[in-house]
């Protein structure tokens, strides 16, 4: 989907970090956007561990405990969990998809419309929106 619609100018790919569930899920929200300002790699191994995976964190030494294992700075890790700034952008993030009417994920949206979730769903969508 990232080769055949946004590198050729037709998508933009916009991901948001949901925390939707609860406690559990914040702390995963947060843990993702500390491994993002790191490494994108690092995000995508957060997303793979606690969302593919079904792993869970139930508490905040687990994520900084997992973020030195995927090799990130656990200090710098830890500063930025801490950081009430991290908190507001998880909060932030979240109001952003409800906005656009997201209150789970994964979803796509195109032009303020449901894109669906497989790849053809989502190539139509696009197809339909490019004048």
């Amino acid at each position: 989907m990232i080769r055949e619609l946004v590198q050729t100018g037709q998508a933009r790919y916009e991901f948001k970090v949901l925390s939707y569930i609860g406690p559990q899920s914040d702390r995963v929200g947060l843990g993702m956007i500390c491994a993002l300002q790191q490494s994108g790699a690092a995000f995508w191994e957060f997303y793979d561990r606690f969302l593919v995976d079904r792993s869970s964190a139930h508490r905040r030494e687990q994520l900084i405990s997992f973020a030195t294992d995927i090799g990130l700075d656990s200090d710098q890790f830890t500063q930025c969990y801490n950081d009430p700034a991290t908190r507001r952008q998880l909060n932030d993030e979240l109001n952003a998809a409800r906005a656009l009417g997201i209150s789970h994920g994964p979803r796509t949206r195109v032009d303020d419309q449901s894109g669906g979730t497989t790849f053809t769903s989502i190539q139509r969508a696009v197809e339909r929106a490019i004048p």
